[in-house]
């Protein structure tokens, strides 16, 4: 009985002595299965790569008396704009309207009421063109067709660039060098691959707005896709031995 009382005793000054420490002391379990001898790195790879496809923006804007006119008016001046550029080689697929807009002209005069006085209709097609050597001509075609509007070109990267590997590729082995470096530190060696995840794939496009500009005013600008910057990020877990 004397023992027993001594144990109960002792649990609880166990207990007190927690209570006093605000519970900070902690058991922590990894996990079943979970390696614990492991090294994370984040890797960056580089690349440099021509642009394989460019974006364009041809717009018309009319203006009329009539709010159904006006904007029929801007959508057969659109339509007249898309048969150009299908004619010029672009493709159906990579023909998309992406606004029509149809705003009321108002009279603001001082002293009167505001009345509106007429109407204004905008019809923008949004193009990609998978052949960038057909740019002059594409835009050529759009302004000649009829549109008053023309913005580009966006020159990107498409998602099947051999490029795009090739900067990861390298994120990688950045990543591996990384770990190397670590595990040195520590005494260690980096051995397998454990996982993998990609933070990102990023090639900034290039904007020309001057060159539409130019071909709207008659001129025939010569348009130099140049380079772009791809940029890819990595996190690697390795095994640690």
């Amino acid at each position: 009985m004397r023992n027993r009382t001594w144990l109960v005793l002792a649990i609880a000054l166990v207990v007190g002595a927690l209570a006093l420490g605000g519970c900070t002391t902690k058991v922590v379990s990894a996990p079943a299965g979970s390696a614990l001898n492991t090294v994370t790195a984040t890797g960056e790879g580089k690349a440099v790569a021509a642009p394989d496809q460019a974006e364009m923006n041809f717009g018309v804007t009319t203006t009329g008396t009539e709010a159904g006119k006006t904007l029929d008016d801007a959508a057969k001046k659109a339509d007249a704009i898309i048969a150009a550029l299908k004619k010029a080689g672009v493709a159906k697929d990579d023909i998309q309207t992406s606004g029509v807009n149809l705003y009321p002209q108002q009279d603001y005069s001082e002293g009167k009421t505001p009345r509106i006085t007429g109407y204004q209709a905008s019809v923008q097609v949004r193009v990609t063109m998978k052949d960038i050597e057909k740019i002059g001509d594409v835009i050529a075609a759009g302004t000649a067709a009829g549109a008053n509007e023309v913005s580009g070109p966006t020159f990107t990267l498409s998602e099947k660039s051999a490029s795009r590997a090739d900067a990861i590729d390298k994120a990688v082995t950045d990543a591996r060098s990384r770990a190397e470096v670590m595990a040195k530190a520590a005494g260690k060696s980096v051995g397998a691959v454990l996982s993998i995840s990609e933070a990102g794939v990023s090639a900034p496009p290039i904007y020309y707005a001057d060159a539409a500009k130019s071909a709207m005013g008659g001129s025939n600008v010569p348009i130099e896709a140049g380079t772009l910057d791809v940029t890819a990020s990595v996190t690697v877990v390795f095994e640690l031995k």
